[in-house]
């Protein structure tokens, strides 16, 4: 009876890794036959890069969703381990990638290094923790143990974990880069419809960078520059301010929306509806000059910037969406 246990448990196995390696080889035709940058049957959703490493999710359905990585010079690709899993936003700087991912029902915050495979929480509690962002050995992410949004930064190398804002209300949609950490803060009220905050790891001060009566959401850093999309004018556009010189840029004034910006060094991209449709465009803050990324009929969104390569998704009407890789236009 033992005997016939273990044969049929070895079966299993047999099979499941069977599968695995069927998609594994699934994923590389896929992968392998595109020449223009274009990734086709997956289900990608919020895609991260960096210098040519993407990571973004798998919609398995709508309860699970694996991460996958995705190596852009090479065309190497690598499933993360894990069945039926949930694992959401995940964020990548070097060869580290962060996520939330749900255990018992809470969702925590993991981390792996790609080198190695090696994955391991980056803090477990009986508190909810969501959007993690990772930059050098610091990751932030947002933490509700005090019965609201949070901000927590945690030194993985060390271990040492910090709540750098607990003020009412909440505090989320943090971004992270080098000594600095922003965020979309709440903290007057609904009246003040959301503001950018800023914090200085290095000296552990916090700065305000808005403090308006329109809406100010999702900030993306790079260096000493914020980006972040305001509702000054009736509509989202996007604004950017210089940490360091107090500079404030006004990015885009269309009638159309702007929104969901992320930047890297001088370059920003983001969604935009003034074709009637979603597109992707893009900025240079030195040339101060706008470009159109995509030009397709169907609705591009999650972008995201490293250096000069841009990743985002695209759906099409009839058809799954796609992840789109392109390079940031040159300047004719």
């Amino acid at each position: 009876m033992n005997h016939s246990i273990i044969k049929n448990k070895n079966i299993k196995l047999f099979f499941r890794f069977l599968i695995f390696i069927l998609i594994l080889v699934g994923m590389h035709l896929i992968i392998s036959e595109e020449k223009n940058g274009t990734i086709s049957g997956l289900n990608p959703v919020f895609p991260a890069i960096d210098m040519g490493m993407i990571v973004f999710e798998n919609r398995i359905d709508w309860t699970y969703a694996n991460l996958v990585s995705y190596n852009y010079s090479s065309g190497n690709f690598h499933p993360f381990e894990g069945e039926q899993v949930t694992r959401y936003r995940p964020d990548i700087d070097g060869d580290v990638v962060v996520w939330q991912e749900k255990q018992d029902l809470i969702w925590q915050i993991f981390m792996s290094n790609l080198s190695t495979g090696k994955i391991q929480s980056i803090s477990l509690s009986l508190f909810r923790k969501t959007t993690p962002r990772v930059s050098g050995n610091y990751v932030v992410f947002v933490d509700e143990r005090n019965g609201n949004e949070d901000i927590v930064l945690v030194n993985f190398s060390s271990g040492e974990e910090k709540m750098i804002c607990q003020d009412p209300d909440v505090q989320w949609q943090p971004d992270i880069d080098g000594e600095w950490v922003v965020w979309e803060d709440w903290r007057d009220g609904a009246l003040s419809r959301g503001d950018i905050f800023a914090y200085h790891i290095p000296t552990s001060t916090e700065l305000q960078i808005t403090n308006s009566s329109w809406a100010d959401w999702f900030p993306s850093i790079s260096g000493s520059w914020v980006v972040w999309q305001a509702q000054k004018y009736g509509n989202f556009d996007i604004y950017a301010y210089n940490l360091i010189s107090g500079e404030e840029i006004s990015v885009t004034h269309h009638p159309a929306r702007q929104w969901l910006p992320r930047m890297s060094g001088d370059l920003i991209v983001w969604v935009d509806e003034r074709n009637k449709n979603w597109d992707i465009y893009g900025y240079n803050l030195t040339e101060q000059k706008e470009y159109q990324i995509s030009t397709n009929l169907d609705n591009d969104a999650w972008p995201d910037i490293s250096d000069k390569m841009i990743v985002y998704v695209t759906y099409e009407k009839k058809g799954d969406p796609q992840l789109q890789i392109r390079s940031f236009p040159v300047s004719s």
